[in-house]
């Protein structure tokens, strides 16, 4: 008899993006590749797993108005919570070409006057490891705005091979910047108000996984972009959720 050896959840961050159309709020989803190891063909928010450059000193030297001790607090963690933060800055920059930081001045950052090729081969060199964020921040003297992500909820995978244990930020939007694909790891982008996505969902347009429905449910129970933003920012605790798979489903 084989005994499944448990696998322990990798962490990992994601940031749910959103604008106004109409006051409604319109979030930004991502369709995984066919051929993803973690759902695939799933659309899904930006984000992915830490990785050991998000808790630098570098990296925490480059976030504003957020220190470690205070991002532990807002996540309920004894310490080490600041690197969920930037981990949920940077997967947003290389998936989607949204960078959530301040210019030297503490406005958003303007990549609208960037060249689009330049952005999106920063993008991968940043995602390829060759290109350090923090580097790529201090040199234009930008600073991460993590104290721009609230707490929205947290997911853990349910028991299997593949297991993520998965922070969710929300996040407005930043002006001036345009989403965008780069690489192969993404093959459609949309934008959508809740109610659209689950309708599509329900229709089988789109392929949206249980904490993705579940976290659209909460944010189409808002009439519009301030009453999302004003309970996103009420004080409330947020439990980890584990899904229940159904008995005899595939892992």
């Amino acid at each position: 008899m084989t005994v499944e050896r448990e696998v322990t959840p990798r962490l990992a961050a994601t940031t749910i993006l959103v604008r106004a159309r109409d006051s409604q709020p319109e979030i930004l989803l991502l369709k995984r590749g066919e051929h993803a190891r973690f759902m695939p063909n799933a659309y899904v928010f930006p984000g992915g797993a830490i990785d050991p450059g998000d808790e630098s000193d570098d990296m925490y030297d480059r976030c504003a108005g957020l220190n470690d001790r205070a991002a532990a607090s807002l996540l309920g963690l004894p310490s080490n919570g600041l690197r969920f933060f930037v981990a949920a800055v940077r997967e947003a920059f290389e998936e989607c070409g949204l960078l959530l930081a301040y210019g030297p001045t503490g406005e958003w950052v303007d990549l609208s006057i960037w060249d689009e090729a330049h952005v999106r081969e920063a993008r991968l060199q940043v995602s390829a490891g060759r290109l350090n964020l923090a580097a790529l921040c201090e040199a234009h003297g930008w600073r991460l705005a993590v104290d721009k992500l609230i707490f929205f909820s947290h997911w853990i995978t349910p028991p299997g091979k593949l297991r993520f244990d998965t922070r969710f930020f929300l996040s407005l939007a930043p002006p001036r910047q345009y989403a965008c694909l780069a690489g192969d790891e993404m093959s459609e982008l949309v934008w959508h108000t809740a109610a659209e996505a689950l309708s599509a969902h329900a229709n089988d347009e789109l392929l949206l996984m249980f904490p993705t429905r579940q976290i659209l449910k909460d944010i189409a129970a808002c009439k519009d972009i301030d009453e999302l933003f004003d309970y996103a920012n009420r004080p409330r605790a947020i439990a980890p959720i584990t899904p229940v798979l159904p008995q005899g489903m595939a892992r």
